[in-house]
């Protein structure tokens, strides 16, 4: 297809002089050698607007999980509820995470790093005498 082919094709659209004009000059940036690439930078854009409240509720979902499971372990471990190796390296992995978010973003809450601590000692003082697992 050559360029007057494309070019009749266009103004068959109904887009007008200018509306086919400028799909024309888009597409011809996009084929050149210069590293320009409009029509990525459109979808990228429209990508970002469509998935930014998705991406905004999968990042509180994952904050309230981290929260909640670091919330739990402290208060069963209060309770007197005994966990498992694997247990209490899950939570400690999760706490770990949660504070590198935390310091990534900015975020401060006192009650999670309190029980972080708690755990923490916990888990030094029962491993010192061997009653984890």
């Amino acid at each position: 297809m050559t360029i007057n082919e494309i070019w009749e094709f266009l103004k068959g659209l109904d887009l007008g002089w200018t509306g086919a004009g400028i799909l024309v000059l888009l597409s011809l940036i996009q084929i050149s050698p210069v590293k320009l690439d409009p029509w990525d930078k459109i979808f990228n854009w429209l990508g970002n607007k469509l998935n930014g409240s998705l991406q905004k509720q999968v990042r509180e979902i994952w904050i309230n999980m981290h929260r909640q499971a670091i919330l739990q372990f402290a208060r069963e471990c209060r309770a007197g509820q005994e966990h498992s190796e694997e247990e209490w390296s899950h939570v400690l992995n999760v706490a770990d995470e949660y504070e590198q978010y935390c310091l990534k973003n900015s975020v401060v809450n006192g009650v999670v790093k309190q029980d972080t601590l708690y755990i923490r000692k916990l888990y030094q003082e029962l491993s010192r005498d061997h009653r984890i697992g």
